[in-house]
């Protein structure tokens, strides 16, 4: 059996996406297992639709089996981000290689510049914060030529995946990028994800049309700007020990929210207003978003307790049942079920849950017939 993973969030799924999937079976691997954000995105946001659709969208256009990275994972560092969706992967037991996105496409290249990365002195990184620069901008100046790598979004996370993947026997397998990451520009029958978005919140739905398999439905359109006044309410109302215990929130940023989160009539004001010269947007949205959903800082200091199965194919029900034979953590498609397993689990779940309403709160149809995350079933497709 040769399985094949990917670490990805589909936000929404398009036609870049499918390119992957099919490049990657090309290479010769029989199954593809997909680890998908939840409700919440690494980019410090809420998803632009629901989970489940989106892992309907993956299994239809060639990946066998999805597992849910729960919140507070999904929105997380680059990191943290792949080392929570890495260590699923090999908990699960099956994957003989992780298959990812890459503006250079150079698996070798990026294992060099990762070995590289990965023997950096911390001090050395911190010193150059203190200067006033972010840490990626500390990091890419210290590799010296191979910094320009760390330009490109995809592969700043390859990067992280394969310092990730080191001693686990999986191999990293890069798959050229089809369109840049940001671009509003369509490159060849492909589109970013974040022109697409723009697309999907705005009133070109049949433009976005094209570079997808299928359209969310409009009532199920997620933007974080419906529900920022109670973004703001949550942080104005949070104690100091609170905003202090979220992750991202040291260097000042908590100092920052508390001080300006009362003078912010929106969220990207407050954004604007927190961001410093080495403090990153980024980390200034994932900060506030931790802070609103209440996540602790030494949440991110654990694994993933569990693998949440959210869709599956006729092939991937039967590559389910070889992960839960060799996984070492437990696998179920019930959230209530998972969350009796360990206190960590039971927080990670009400984390999720949170997620998923405050997702619900912010679409265009509101919280109205929406059920508990918890009573979710997965989809076969």
């Amino acid at each position: 059996m040769s399985v094949a993973a990917i670490i990805a969030e589909y936000n929404p799924f398009h036609s870049g996406h499918a390119y992957q999937i099919k490049k990657t079976r090309e290479l010769g691997y029989d199954n593809i297992i997909a680890v998908m954000s939840s409700d919440t995105v690494q980019r410090g946001d809420i998803a632009i639709c629901d989970p489940g659709f989106r892992a309907r969208e993956a299994v239809k256009n060639g990946v066998d089996l999805v597992i849910e990275l729960p919140t507070p994972y999904s929105c997380s560092s680059a990191h943290d981000f792949a080392s929570a969706g890495v260590h699923i992967v090999k908990s699960l037991g099956v994957a003989n290689a992780l298959s990812f996105g890459s503006e250079t496409g150079d698996a070798g290249l990026l294992c060099r510049c990762a070995d590289m990365a990965g023997s950096l002195e911390p001090a050395k990184i911190k010193e150059l914060c203190s200067a006033g620069l972010t840490y990626p901008q500390a990091v890419s100046r210290l590799l010296g030529d191979l910094g320009s790598i760390l330009a490109g979004a995809n592969d700043t996370l390859a990067i992280e995946y394969i310092l990730a993947l080191k001693g686990t026997g999986i191999k990293p397998v890069a798959i050229k990028r089809t369109a840049a990451h940001d671009s509003p520009e369509a490159c060849g029958g492909y589109l970013s994800a974040s022109a697409i978005r723009q697309m999907l919140a705005g009133d070109a739905r049949d433009k976005a049309a094209q570079f997808l398999s299928d359209l969310p439905d409009e009532d199920d359109i997620s933007l974080i700007q419906r529900v920022e006044k109670a973004i703001l309410f949550k942080l104005i109302s949070s104690s100091e020990a609170e905003i202090r215990s979220a992750p991202y929130t040291s260097d000042g940023v908590a100092e920052r929210i508390m001080r300006y989160a009362h003078r912010s009539c929106s969220l990207s004001e407050l954004y604007d207003k927190v961001k410093s010269r080495n403090i990153t947007h980024a980390r200034v949205r994932r900060a506030v978003l931790m802070c609103a959903l209440g996540v602790k800082a030494d949440m991110l200091r654990a694994d993933p307790p569990y693998a949440r199965v959210l869709a599956a194919s006729a092939e991937g029900i039967k590559l389910l049942r070889e992960c839960k034979r060799r996984s070492v953590i437990p696998i179920s498609s019930s959230l209530a079920r998972l969350s009796r397993i360990s206190e960590q689990a039971a927080i990670c779940a009400q984390i999720t849950e949170k997620a998923a309403w405050l997702r619900r709160a912010a679409s265009a149809g509101g919280l109205a017939g929406h059920l508990p995350e918890a009573s979710r079933k997965f989809s076969v497709t």
